[in-house]
C-alpha cells in the first residue's frame, strides 16, 4: 500500500516539474520577445536623389505589441496588387520598415520580385529600382 502511495507521489511530482518547466520556458520566451519588440523602431526619413529612407516613429507600444500608426510619408500596399519600385513612382528605391496594418497581426507575407517571404512587424527591407512588391496575406504599411 505504501509502495503505491510513493509511486503516485512520484508521478505527481513529475507532472508538477514538467508543468513548471513549460511555464518557465513560456515566460522566458515572452520576455525575450518583449525585449526584441522594444528595440524595433523606425529611423529618420531622408530623401536624397529620389531615394526614400525611413522616419522615426514608435512602431510598438509599451507592452511590445504592434502599434499601428500612419504618418504622412507612409505608403499603404493592398494584398495582391503588384507595385513596381521606381524613382518617379509611389514606392521609391530605398530602405523601408514594413508594418502590419492590423494590431493583432505580427507576421505577414510579402512578395518581393519572384519570392514570397514572411516578415515581422517592424522588419527592415531594402527595395531596388525595378523590383516589384506585393503583400500576399494582408494590407501592409511601408515607412
Amino acid at each position: 500500500m505504501d509502495f503505491i502511495k510513493y509511486i503516485l507521489y512520484g508521478i505527481l511530482g513529475v507532472i508538477v516539474l514538467i508543468t513548471s518547466i513549460v511555464t518557465i520556458k513560456k515566460m522566458v520566451k515572452k520576455s525575450k520577445d518583449k525585449k526584441e519588440s522594444k528595440s524595433r523602431q523606425a529611423e529618420d526619413v531622408v530623401e536624397k536623389n529620389d531615394t526614400r529612407y525611413t522616419p522615426d516613429s514608435e512602431i510598438v507600444d509599451k507592452d511590445g505589441n504592434a502599434n499601428v500608426t500612419f504618418v504622412q510619408s507612409d505608403i499603404i500596399l493592398q494584398p495582391r496588387k503588384m507595385v513596381t519600385v521606381d524613382k518617379k513612382g509611389v514606392v521609391k528605391p530605398g530602405k523601408y520598415t514594413v508594418l502590419s496594418a492590423y494590431e493583432n497581426e505580427d507576421t505577414f507575407n510579402i512578395r518581393i520580385g519572384l519570392y514570397v517571404k514572411e516578415y515581422k512587424h517592424g522588419q527592415t527591407i531594402v527595395l531596388a529600382e525595378g523590383e516589384e512588391i506585393c503583400p500576399t496575406s494582408s494590407t501592409i504599411i511601408l515607412r
